[in-house]
């Protein structure tokens, strides 16, 4: 499902809202690596995006190919990271023909994918991309989490000379929709300082943790390690989970 076709101009400015660092995440990525996959070099960045994470990555040494479903997105990344390192295709379904010492899927990408199936198949490209007892890495948000923002959610940007309005709400069967408003500031000889709105819906879902390892196991994934962005201990109030898993 492609998402962002207007709000990938925004993505960097905005998506680290919250004490979401890239600093961090880099951090916490590497740790999670070094400490369960000590002498990995090739890294699958399955839904890259813009290249931000990939293009790090690459500064600690790691050789990382970058994979997403949105053109615009890898148009983007194009001017930080290697155009022949980028790769157009669906999470869901691809075949490099190739084998990688990590996948990774960073910035809870997952919760894009909105059924269960689909989830199953990403675990299942991610075992035909993976060595044998090397590591699936994924970060989700958690129920709690989106039940958290849609209860009372409305957050203001500026970027550049436009704004841009987040919003949350909850569907059915733990699916969030955030609507995405973006006030685009005009300034041509007709439509001087005036503002033209244009809007997106994207949708994410969430399932439970234990529910996620079961799933995990089932696809032939050993489970290593979970672990709470914030606070390094996963509990029921947790609101962004790394996973890492090894293929068996």
């Amino acid at each position: 499902m492609k998402t962002y076709d207007f709000f990938t101009d925004y993505y960097d400015e905005i998506i680290r809202w919250n004490g979401y660092s890239l600093e961090d995440e880099i951090f916490l990525i590497d740790e999670l690596i070094e400490k369960n996959s000590f002498w990995a070099i090739d890294i699958l960045e399955v839904a890259c995006g813009t290249g931000v994470v990939a293009k790090q990555l690459e500064k600690k040494w790691y050789n990382v190919i970058g994979l997403d479903i949105s053109e615009k997105m890898l148009k983007k990344a194009e001017k930080i990271f290697s155009k022949e390192k980028l790769i157009l295709w669906d999470m869901t379904n691809f075949d490099l023909e190739k084998e990688f010492d990590v996948v990774l899927c960073n910035n809870n990408s997952i919760n894009h994918l909105l059924t269960l199936e689909d989830w199953e198949k990403f675990f299942d490209m991610a075992k035909l991309h993976l060595k044998k007892w090397w590591i699936l890495i994924f970060d989700i948000l958690t129920i709690f989490e989106f039940e958290n923002i849609s209860r009372d959610f409305r957050w203001f940007f500026n970027v550049w000379k436009d704004t841009i309005c987040l919003e949350m709400f909850k569907k059915d069967n733990n699916i969030f929709q955030w609507l995405v408003k973006m006030f685009i500031y005009q300034n041509d000889k007709y439509l001087k300082n005036s503002y033209k709105l244009v809007e997106e819906q994207v949708s994410e879902i969430s399932f439970e943790i234990d529910f996620i390892k079961e799933i995990l196991e089932k696809h032939n994934f050993e489970i290593v390690k979970t672990e709470d962005y914030h606070k390094w201990i996963v509990d029921k109030n947790s609101e962004r989970v790394y996973f890492v898993a090894k293929k068996i």
